[in-house]
């Protein structure tokens, strides 16, 4: 029975160990359509078909400001929820983060995020799964040139497989990149450096470095005919007759006859091609990659063998060969007073600092001159403080019974008087502000049913200020 219970594991596929278990949590949740719909947009719009390959890293920023782009134009939700669209997209994103269908990276101080390889992979299939779309099958990245070359004899539905070859071209760069990352950071967690170099050697060098990466750059190499694609390409976009027919093809065989879609499809191919210019960049950034891979295994490496575990018998070995040499001898410290070893050599301890002990504030009651000057300070700023009331009692004094006042007629018999016309006189002078403004000007909100303005001539001058001439005037409340 065990047997054939081991037997039948066996023949089951290792799906869990490719795939983290909590990568089927968006999907098997209540809303798992909702999360299917908003999962295959994002990966459509930022790792998909004219978009960057997967492995390919983008700033967080970017990709909330995206989710955000998606909820505004169809909200799978259906306006259900009454979070805003913000906090709703950072739960999104922190949600497939934690689920592993978007892994999160920090650069320095930025963080990056990006789709795994095997995300994208697993995503792909579910997707063909679910739309059985045709595929057009070709080889590697050297048959993208004769496809191109076909298309140019009048072949047009090589284009469209040179398009898909020319994004698998770019897709394994990257993924070479982040395969290599994703092994270094596997590595640097194990603790015995037998493990660090047998890994290091069989998984690193032998299945990624030689098989990978000498094939990318010898059999299959991106550059040797980049030139002719590109100018293939462009010859097929400029040559009316030929652009006309590849839009014929596509409108027939794959927009089911939407000229539209077909104009599209056709631009979207075109794009895949042309980003064949910029292989430079990639091949860098691949080799910048497995630099760096091979320097920290260096590192790593230099560190084990720098690092013995068995130091303290090497030292008191050392401290044994002391008493063999002569003095005078070159492993010996010079001028040491005959004393190569003893605990008056040693550093001294560390002392802790004595943590410093705050002063106490002393208290002692304020005498009489101290409260009076206090009371004296608060007088002075309560004469100066102007709010609505004593603005108002200031203009009523002088309005009463009329409907309208001059600056010319106000009296200033105390500081608070000063104070109050001279808060007249700034809103004397917002009055001119645009009536769209005045609700929320401050100033002319102080007073009610008066309206404060500069008259067209005059000056008035009393002993404090001289300034253009003002009236109040009462607002009759209809």
């Amino acid at each position: 029975m065990n047997s054939f219970t081991q037997a039948g594991l066996d023949d089951v596929p290792p799906l869990f160990d490719r795939l983290p278990l909590e990568l089927f949590r968006p999907l098997a949740a209540s809303n798992g359509r909702r999360y299917w719909i908003m999962l295959c947009r994002l990966i459509g719009e930022m790792w998909g078909d004219g978009g960057r390959s997967p492995g390919e890293e983008a700033p967080k920023p970017v990709v909330i400001r995206q989710i955000e782009t998606l909820l505004a134009a169809d909200d799978p939700w259906d306006e259900e929820l009454e979070t805003p669209i913000t906090i709703r997209a950072h739960d999104i994103a922190r949600f497939l983060v934690d689920s592993g269908w978007l892994s999160l990276r920090r650069r320095g101080v930025a963080e990056m995020v990006t789709v795994r390889p095997v995300i994208a992979q697993f995503h792909t299939v579910l997707c063909e799964f679910a739309q059985h779309e045709p595929e057009f099958l070709g080889s590697k990245v050297r048959s993208i040139f004769l496809n191109l070359r076909a298309a140019v004899s009048g072949d047009q539905d090589q284009y469209a497989e040179a398009a898909k070859q020319a994004k698998q071209c770019m897709a394994y760069i990257a993924n070479t990149g982040c395969r290599v990352q994703d092994l270094m950071d596997a590595l640097m967690k194990l603790a015995s450096p037998g493990e660090f170099v047998r890994g290091f050697f069989e998984e690193y060098v032998e299945k990624i470095f030689i098989a990978d990466y000498s094939e990318l750059r010898t059999k299959d190499h991106p550059l040797q005919h980049r030139s002719q694609i590109v100018a293939m390409t462009l010859q097929l976009q400029h040559d009316a007759k030929q652009h006309e027919a590849l839009l014929a093809w596509y409108q027939e065989k794959k927009a089911g006859g939407d000229r539209n879609r077909a104009e599209y499809l056709y631009e979207r191919d075109t794009r895949l091609l042309m980003r064949l210019k910029d292989v430079d960049e990639q091949l860098q950034r691949l080799d910048e990659e497995i630099r760096d891979a091979n320097q920290r295994a260096i590192a790593f490496i230099e560190y084990k063998m720098r690092a013995p575990k068995q130091l303290d018998k090497l030292l008191a070995r050392a401290m044994q060969a002391t008493n063999q040499l002569d003095e005078g001898h070159v492993a010996l410290p010079a001028a040491s007073g005959f004393r190569h070893a003893g605990p008056e050599l040693l550093a001294k301890p560390r002392t802790a600092t004595r943590p410093a002990v705050a002063t106490a504030v002393e208290k002692r009651p304020p005498t009489l001159q101290e409260l009076a000057m206090e009371q004296l300070r608060k007088r002075m700023a309560d004469n100066r403080l102007v709010d609505r009331v004593k603005l108002a009692n200031y203009v009523g004094r002088h309005l009463r019974d009329r409907i309208s006042v001059t600056s010319d007629e106000l009296g200033i018999e105390s500081i608070n008087d000063l104070c109050c016309y001279q808060r007249l006189l700034l809103i004397a002078a917002h009055d001119a502000c645009p009536p769209s403004q005045r609700r929320s000007d401050p100033q002319l909100q102080m007073l009610r049913s008066v309206r404060i303005e500069f008259m067209p001539n005059g000056t008035t001058s009393n002993p404090y200020l001289e300034h253009p001439r003002f009236h109040i005037q009462r607002e009759l409340v209809r």
